[in-house]
């Protein structure tokens, strides 16, 4: 039987007094059945590639794709006719403030602002407070209909570097990875065990490379805006000693690693020699690196004070290159957003941080739009991403899970959902119009 229902905007269910998980809804629109009427196919391992269908969801399902508009009576959703369509992207880093700093971003502006930037999953930092590194911390991560989790529980207790967190325990609870987030694995035999430990779990451990006794109090590249300030700075060096280290120790205890941020072209270089090596090394770059430059420090505008720094462009071209040829595997948001009292401040005094997940795509597009480009966008955060975290693979076929994201090649998001101040302005090109997951339908801004 035909139906569907509206739920309500921002309606956060309490846990209650023995802490089980309630169900939490963000705005959106369910449905038992529905048509995603006229949209172009951008999924190259889709038999529809390139061509523009309808689409019939049931329950949750593709039940069939026409390209003659001879499907059921089901409900258009007239707001997607005309528009591209892919399976739904992930974003493999992004924090929320909650809990402990509900005031930067809670989860409820989390799922709107994902949402917003085409987002059907999220990957979850466990940098929190108290951080996320036991079992029921995993557990109280509220559901929401219309975005995904995707867990990621802390590598160590506290998130400080020293005793492995309860690994297992956070697995079974959900957990699909494990990291400490930007906080470095400064002992080499802390990382080792990690990844001889989780070979057991089938996760993959996550590390932030940077080596902080080289840069203890920098706020910059090491380069020429830096040098015209007389900022403190963050050298590449920093970066690639720990990035080679991390691979040695990856070679020797075995297990499977993610070099979460990577920076500068050094870095790029020994990822790849150590994929050819036969290391099962997976890499990232955050959407900031790939876009931004240090030319932008020179505005002093902190929403540019991000971690890794921003670096040259011969490191932005070395990024782009190894993001093409498969080194770099991942695109992230790398959200984080903060406050006035973070951000409104000297460079100095600020903190490290942009909230960046409504914009990743326009300015990923901004950057590189050419078809190719596109195409590696989807490759990237549709299907890199699941194979990195253990996500059953979806395409656009009959069969398949409805899990897609709406957009299109022009336009720019100008919705703040975020709860982040600290925006960056880089120009944008193409937007997401709104996502499915399962029988939810969101629309951007909605």
């Amino acid at each position: 039987m035909l139906y569907f229902l509206l739920i309500a905007s921002n309606i956060l269910a309490p846990l209650d007094s023995l802490g089980t998980k309630k169900t939490t809804f963000a705005k959106s629109m369910i449905y038992g059945e529905f048509i995603l009427p006229s949209v172009q196919v951008v999924d190259p391992r889709s038999p529809f590639h390139g061509r523009t269908v309808d689409i019939l969801v049931v329950d949750g399902q593709v039940r069939a794709i026409d390209e003659a508009n001879s499907l059921s009576n089901a409900p258009l959703i007239e707001w997607a006719r005309g528009l591209l369509l892919s399976p739904g992207w992930i974003d493999g880093r992004a924090r929320s403030g909650a809990p402990g700093h509900e005031e930067r971003e809670n989860y409820d502006s989390l799922v709107a602002a994902a949402c917003n930037g085409g987002f059907t999953h999220v990957a979850l930092m466990p940098s929190t407070h108290p951080a996320r590194d036991n079992r029921p911390s995993i557990e109280a991560i509220p559901e929401y209909d219309s975005l995904a989790w995707i867990p990621v529980g802390a590598l160590t207790q506290g998130l400080n570097g020293e005793r492995l967190a309860e690994l297992a325990d956070m697995r079974e609870a959900g957990a699909l990875a494990f990291s400490d987030d930007k906080h470095p694995i400064d002992h080499p035999h802390t990382l080792q065990l990690a990844l001889e430990y989780a070979q057991g779990l089938d996760a993959r451990v996550w590390s932030f490379a940077m080596e902080r006794s080289l840069c203890p109090m920098g706020v910059a590249h090491e380069g020429a805006a830096a040098l015209k300030s007389g900022m403190a700075v963050i050298p590449r060096l920093a970066e690639t000693v720990r990035v080679q280290r991390d691979l040695a120790i990856a070679e020797y205890a075995g297990g499977a690693i993610h070099l979460s941020g990577l920076s500068c072209e050094e870095s790029v270089e020994l990822v790849r020699q150590a994929k050819l090596k036969g290391i099962n090394a997976t890499a990232d770059v955050a959407i900031a690196n790939l876009v931004g430059s240090e030319s932008d420090v020179e505005t002093y505008n902190t929403a540019y004070k991000v971690l890794p720094p921003l670096r040259s462009e011969s490191d932005q071209l070395a990024l782009w290159a190894g993001l093409f040829d498969g080194t770099i595997d991942l695109v992230v948001s790398d959200h984080d957003p903060m406050d006035h009292e973070l951000k409104n401040c000297e460079w100095g005094s600020a903190s490290f941080g942009a909230a960046t997940i409504e914009r990743t795509f326009g300015w990923f597009r901004a950057k590189q739009s050419s078809q190719d480009a596109l195409e590696l966008w989807v490759e990237a955060v549709a299907h890199r991403a699941r194979r990195i975290f253990g996500l059953g693979s979806v395409t656009v076929n009959v069969g398949s899970p409805a899990d897609f994201t709406l957009f299109r090649l022009d336009g720019e998001q100008k919705e703040r959902a975020s709860l982040g101040v600290n925006y960056p302005d880089w120009k944008q090109v193409g937007r997401a119009e709104g996502v499915v997951l399962d029988s939810a339908v969101w629309q951007a801004g909605s």
